[in-house]
């Protein structure tokens, strides 16, 4: 099998750790309203499986020694490490949520969201803080991942993912833009999100990995971490354009007046 043109793994199970970072924000005993900023983190094991271009990723809701056990509802269930920072201070270690089992299969296996690589989608809450019902989290799109030029042996892209060899490592990357939409006080606020997931797989190597992802089993790894980074948009180039342009408009009848 060409491992190269591949975007996800298949019958894949991992879960991993995220961490959202943005800019400022508090925690208040009512509800926010707004953009939401600041940080937060989530983690746990999982096993990642590459499978004849039907591709999987199947998050853990817990696990049996290597084994991600599949809770056959979709989602998989994480933990915040906590404490957050910003909006998100009141996100404790004692957090949960959960996060929807994906897939790049056409058609989408019953089960999993489908989140194609390369193609706009519009996927709410594809993670979900428990108690917190009002922050949607929505995936935009799964970019393909890219690799250096020339390409080297201590780097392979694979469809959305990135390996790299670090040391005696090796990292699995990959991103999920979108937004997170805050729906509290009639209607939403949003601020634009990235979600870089990276799985950590100790003491192997690139080839080793590829061949333990494309068997039934996958490829375990108790340490997947995550970043998601939130801000708020920036006005178009064209808006701000507009914006100066309106601005000499009324400089020049400001003086035209004071003349």
């Amino acid at each position: 099998m060409t491992l190269s043109t591949r975007g996800f793994g298949s019958g894949g199970l991992f879960l991993l750790a995220a961490a959202v970072m943005l800019t400022s924000g508090a925690v208040s005993a009512g509800p926010i309203t707004g953009p939401l900023t600041g940080t937060f983190g989530f983690d746990g094991p999982g096993v990642l499986t590459f499978n004849s271009g039907a591709d999987f990723i199947d998050f853990c809701s817990t696990v049996t020694g290597t084994t991600c056990n599949n809770n056959g509802t979709g989602t998989g269930d994480f933990t915040v490490t906590g404490p957050g920072s910003g909006s998100f201070t009141g996100l404790l270690s004692t957090t949960t949520g959960t996060i929807d089992d994906l897939t790049d299969a056409t058609p989408p296996a019953t089960g999993y969201t489908y989140l194609p690589v390369g193609v706009p989608v519009a996927i709410d809450n594809i993670i979900a803080l428990n108690g917190f019902s009002t922050w949607d989290f929505e995936a935009t799109l799964l970019p393909l991942a890219t690799c250096g030029t020339p390409p080297t042996p201590s780097q392979v892209c694979l469809g959305a993912f990135q390996l790299n060899q670090n040391g005696s490592n090796v990292s699995v990357e990959m991103n999920i833009d979108g937004k997170l939409i805050n729906t509290t006080g009639g209607g939403s606020a949003t601020t634009y999100t990235d979600l870089a997931i990276t799985g950590n797989f100790l003491g192997t190597t690139i080839a080793a990995v590829e061949e333990g992802a494309v068997t039934p089993a996958g490829v375990f790894s108790d340490n997947w971490s995550a970043s998601v980074t939130a801000v708020t948009p920036e006005p178009p180039t064209s808006m701000m354009m507009l914006l100066a342009g309106c601005g000499l408009i009324l400089l020049s009848r400001l003086r035209r007046s004071r003349r």
